[in-house]
């Protein structure tokens, strides 16, 4: 009974040949071998699929890259970060402390510490200045270090805290140490900056 006939010859070896006729000539075998090509067939499109999903969320996700891009490119939009960021600048540079000499500076700094010291109510301040170079930045800008030591009274100390945190110039405290001792004291690393006199 010769069902089927395929023209093997040239395609598969003889015997190869032989066994596919001798195993195709009944259904069992065609049902089989037509499930197994449709399963590969399906398998095949899923695959293709899937690569085709990835694809148009890569593409996606360049095309949303790509719109960022080209808000970000918008002229107007660095025109009006450069505005801001130049009052930004100019607002910080108004905080920075500034006098004719370095002299002078040290002056207005050591004078307003005391001042604010005796509204405090803290007792006698010993004040040790230094300028150190800061280095690395455009501005030339120097530190200005006070090294402030007085007695401890907690209220007090709070209403110094409280005049530096409200001043209009940058003031950083770097350290603060409370030492309880028979007579309590504080030792207090103030900091500012000190920007050229203009014109220097």
């Amino acid at each position: 009974m010769n069902i089927i006939s395929l023209r093997l010859t040239g395609l598969v070896p003889g015997g190869a040949s032989r066994w596919l006729r001798t195993n195709l000539a009944d259904r069992r075998s065609r049902f089989l071998l037509a499930v197994l090509g449709f399963l590969i067939a399906a398998s095949g499109v899923i695959l293709i699929d899937s690569i085709d999903a990835g694809i148009r969320q890569t593409l996606s996700q360049r095309r949303v890259q790509l719109g960022r891009v080209e808000q970000l490119g918008r002229v107007e939009l660095w025109h009006q970060r450069r505005t801001e960021s130049d009052l930004a600048r100019v607002q910080q540079e108004g905080r920075l402390w500034e006098a004719e000499t370095e002299g002078i500076a040290q002056a207005n700094f050591q004078s307003w510490i005391i001042e604010e010291a005796k509204r405090a109510g803290i007792g006698p301040v010993d004040i040790r200045l230094s300028i150190n170079p800061s280095g690395g930045n455009t501005l030339k800008l120097r530190q200005l270090s006070a090294q402030i030591h007085a007695r401890f009274e907690p209220a007090a100390l709070l209403k110094l805290m409280h005049a530096i945190a409200a001043h209009d110039r940058l003031l950083v405290v770097e350290r603060l140490e409370v030492q309880a001792t028979a007579t309590p004291y504080f030792e207090m690393l103030l900091e500012t900056y000190l920007r050229p006199a203009r014109g220097a």
